[in-house]
């Protein structure tokens, strides 16, 4: 049953503001959202070149735990610790899904806009090169409005000097929490124009998607890295001996991949590696965010250097979060309208609340 505050608050709140407080604190809330959103999302957990060194995957799902076995015929299994949880699982392109609804949407409408930026990168002849978990002491809400606006990205005290450096302002500025999210650039535009065609006339994919349903909430580029980069490096040089999927059969492009596959999935890849981002909600207050950095299996790997980029900005952005989750379970806390440059965060919390909504008229 959901309590008449709960729904009265979540029918008052304006998605084009901050949200109030209890989003952010409050135990009711925080397992209401789990049920209508993480449930319901297909969620990549792993890569498949995990079960290579282990037979079991074991995944906390909110008070419960699941698993996934490889089986002696080489396919996998899945179960959950609580019979009444449902379990559905797919491997597309050796990216391991899941999805806990009783009747999940189809997978192959979910992943068909996304199949052209996921095949590209070979994942399929890739290995887990290294994993990192970053504890997040703030909620998954407070995670993802950090990771859907970018301002932070280039002033004050948290600036991601390691990533503009690699990116370059013009990126940040323009794409930084994804396609049409900042300021319009004429020089990257007519860049990316540039880069466009020269990619194409190579026999690589290029190309844009922005979420076309209210099923999902899927985004996807291809764009280049600045001159003179050709990789999410310490210096911007190759970090392993082999290049990935097209572009080693093709050769290199020095571009940029990012994927949104929901609010609980990022894929971000270059030439050489593909870094997989799973974002587990697990309290009210804490947020695990697990990254995979994902090679050709036959690469051999500067690690530190092909690490270093992305473990320095979300050890960053952990740091960010626990601030704003700090400031915002203060009796201080002032939600307020949001800026021109936060149509991401508007978008993403309509999305949000019209899941939540959803689902209370499905409970009821």
């Amino acid at each position: 049953m959901i309590e008449p505050n709960i729904r009265n608050l979540i029918e008052k709140q304006d998605p084009n503001a901050g949200m109030d407080q209890q989003f952010f604190t409050n135990k009711d809330l925080f397992n209401l959202s789990y049920e209508a959103m993480f449930k319901k999302q297909w969620v990549f957990l792993t890569h498949l070149s995990y079960f290579d060194e282990s037979h079991v995957f074991s995944y906390q799902c909110n008070d419960s735990y699941i698993e996934i076995k490889k089986l002696h015929n080489g396919s996998l299994s899945i179960s959950a610790l609580k019979p009444e949880i449902h379990c559905h699982l797919k491997v597309y392109e050796s990216l391991v899904f899941i999805n806990l609804s009783e009747l999940p949407h189809s997978f192959d409408e979910f992943i068909k806009p996304l199949e052209p930026y996921i095949k590209m990168h070979g994942l399929n002849d890739g290995k887990i090169a290294f994993k990192k978990d970053f504890v997040f002491n703030a909620s998954h809400l407070a995670t993802i409005h950090n990771f859907k606006e970018c301002a932070h990205c280039w002033g004050g005290e948290f600036t991601h000097k390691d990533y503009l450096s690699v990116h370059g302002e013009e990126y940040c500025n323009s794409y930084g929490a994804g396609v049409g999210s900042g300021i319009e650039s004429p020089e990257l535009t007519q860049r990316i124009k540039d880069w466009t065609l020269e990619t194409k006339s190579k026999g690589l994919f290029v190309g844009e998607y922005n979420e076309e349903t209210d099923k999902y909430f899927r985004i996807a580029e291809r764009t280049p890295l600045p001159n003179g980069i050709k990789s999410e490096t310490m210096d911007g040089s190759y970090s392993c001996s082999s290049l990935m999927g097209d572009f080693k059969t093709i050769g290199p492009d020095n571009g940029y991949t990012a994927i949104g596959f929901s609010p609980f999935n990022s894929f971000v890849a270059n030439n050489e590696f593909v870094i997989l981002f799973l974002f587990s909600p697990i309290s009210q207050n804490k947020t695990i965010v697990t990254q995979y950095w994902v090679t050709h299996k036959d690469a051999e790997v500067d690690i530190e250097k092909m690490i270093f980029l992305w473990n320095q900005t979300s050890t960053e952005d952990s740091q960010l979060c626990e601030m704003n989750q700090k400031g915002i379970e203060s009796r201080a806390y002032q939600p307020g309208k949001y800026g021109d440059l936060e149509t991401s965060l508007i978008h993403y919390q309509k999305f949000y609340l019209d899941h939540l909504q959803n689902h209370i008229r499905e409970l009821t």
